[in-house]
């Protein structure tokens, strides 16, 4: 149970973590190879751009999860409080049908993908790779929006 728990809280921190750590290594190793060296790492612009595209994704759960997202609320702050509640929980709603349809896309994609067997340029993997970032990263977010709409609920629940 302290294992769901440390990754209910942690997941994403983990993964953002280890793709900016990859992220610097890398460019930092390639920009001391190229002007000291004269020379390169081919491969290593392929995974900071991976890297970059996990970061993008994954992240949207990670600031659904802690309500850290950018909003425009000058109109809200104005509202009662009753108002702000049900403009609240309309925004969630609307969230979570918007993160159904990018999760349903972007499972469409992969699949495309999938069926080409299409290959990156440098490192030879399969773009399967790179296409189940979306379909992952859209699946947290759903799942973290649905999450605080639950918590949300039992706040309220309580509240009352």
């Amino acid at each position: 149970m302290k294992a769901l728990k440390w990754l209910d809280l942690h997941l994403e921190e983990v993964i953002l973590t280890i793709c900016l750590c990859a992220l610097t290594v890398l460019t930092s190793v390639n920009v001391v190879l190229r002007y000291i060296f004269n020379t390169s790492l081919t491969w290593s612009d392929e995974i900071c751009k991976d890297c970059l595209i996990y970061s993008c994704f994954f992240s949207i759960g990670w600031w659904i999860r802690r309500k850290n997202g950018i909003a425009v609320d000058a109109l809200v702050q104005f509202l009662p409080l009753k108002i702000k509640s049900v403009f609240s929980w309309t925004v969630q709603f609307i969230l979570i049908g918007f993160l159904i349809l990018a999760f349903r896309a972007s499972v469409t994609v992969l699949q495309g993908v999938a069926a080409s067997d299409q290959v990156s340029g440098t490192l030879q993997i399969s773009m399967v790779y790179v296409y189940i970032t979306p379909a992952a990263g859209f699946g947290l977010a759903l799942f973290r929006s649905v999450q605080v709409l639950i918590l949300e609920f039992k706040k309220s629940r309580r509240g009352k």
